[in-house]
C-alpha cells in the first residue's frame, strides 16, 4: 500500500554542503488499472470508509480505468523535507484545493509532507466528501537505488541516471547532483540530488505507470549564491 501513497498521488550522507531549497513543478502523466478490493482490502491500519466513501472512491476509480492524464506536481523542498501537491483529474464534485502554491479548482488532490531524514510522511486526502480530510501517517521506505554511470540535462542542470526494481515497482530517476537535497516527489527520494525525472511502474493491485519531468524549477536565493 506505502507504493500507492507513492505514486498519487516520488538517508544516506549525500553531501557535506548546505542543503538546498526550492520550488519544482513537475508534470505527471500516469495510466492505471485498478482492482478496486485489492486497494481497499489494504489501506493503512487505521484507516477506516464507510458505505459512501467507499461508493465515491469506486466510482472514482472506475473513472480513472485504462485512463492517461497529466496532472501537475508541485514541490517545495529544503534539505531533507518536502512539502507535495498533487491534483487528480476528472473526478465528481469539485471542491477547490488550496496549499501554499496557491488554490486550484480540482476535484480531487492531495498533500503530502515527507520528513526524509525521519522517514515519516503525512498525506492530507484533501476533498473525499468529508467535512474534516482524512491524514494518513506512513513510514518512507529507503529505495535501494542503484547509480548508473550516464549523464545527461535537464533544465540546464547536469543529471545521472539511478534504478530501483522490486517483485510491485520498477523506477528509473534522473537526479541533479548539484542540487543538494535528499528530498524528492513522495517517497521517491534518498538520492545524491533533487530527482528532476522520474518513471515508474507499479503492480499492486493494479497496473500503473507514473511519468514526473520537471518543467520548471526555482531555487532559493541563498542556494543560487552557493553556485556561484
Amino acid at each position: 500500500m506505502r507504493y500507492l501513497i507513492l505514486f498519487f498521488a516520488f538517508l544516506s550522507p549525500t553531501t557535506l554542503l548546505a542543503q538546498s531549497e526550492g520550488t519544482i513543478e513537475y508534470s505527471m502523466k500516469s495510466e492505471m488499472n485498478m482492482d478496486f478490493k485489492t486497494i481497499t482490502d489494504n489501506l493503512p491500519e487505521g484507516m477506516e470508509l464507510d458505505s459512501a466513501m467507499v461508493a465515491r472512491m469506486a466510482q472514482s476509480m472506475e473513472n480513472l480505468q485504462d485512463q492517461q492524464y497529466t496532472v501537475p506536481v508541485l514541490l517545495r523542498y529544503s534539505g531533507a523535507q518536502a512539502i507535495l501537491e498533487v491534483v487528480m483529474p476528472d473526478l465528481p464534485s469539485p471542491t477547490p484545493n488550496v496549499s501554499p502554491f496557491g488554490s486550484f479548482d480540482s476535484n480531487m488532490g492531495m498533500t503530502i509532507f515527507v520528513d526524509f531524514q525521519e522517514q515519516t510522511s503525512l498525506t492530507q486526502l484533501t476533498s473525499m466528501g468529508v467535512s474534516v480530510p482524512y491524514v494518513v501517517s506512513l513510514e518512507v521506505q529507503k529505495l535501494d537505488w542503484v547509480l548508473v554511470d550516464v549523464d545527461s540535462t535537464i533544465l540546464d542542470h547536469a543529471v545521472k541516471k539511478a534504478e530501483f526494481i522490486s517483485d510491485t515497482l520498477e523506477v528509473v530517476a534522473w537526479y541533479a547532483p548539484g542540487i543538494a537535497t535528499t528530498a524528492g516527489p513522495a517517497g521517491f527520494g534518498y538520492l545524491p540530488g533533487l530527482p528532476l525525472s522520474i518513471d515508474a511502474t507499479m503492480s499492486y493491485g493494479m497496473s500503473m505507470k507514473a511519468s514526473l519531468v520537471a518543467k520548471s524549477l526555482t531555487e532559493s536565493l541563498e542556494n543560487r549564491s552557493l553556485h556561484q
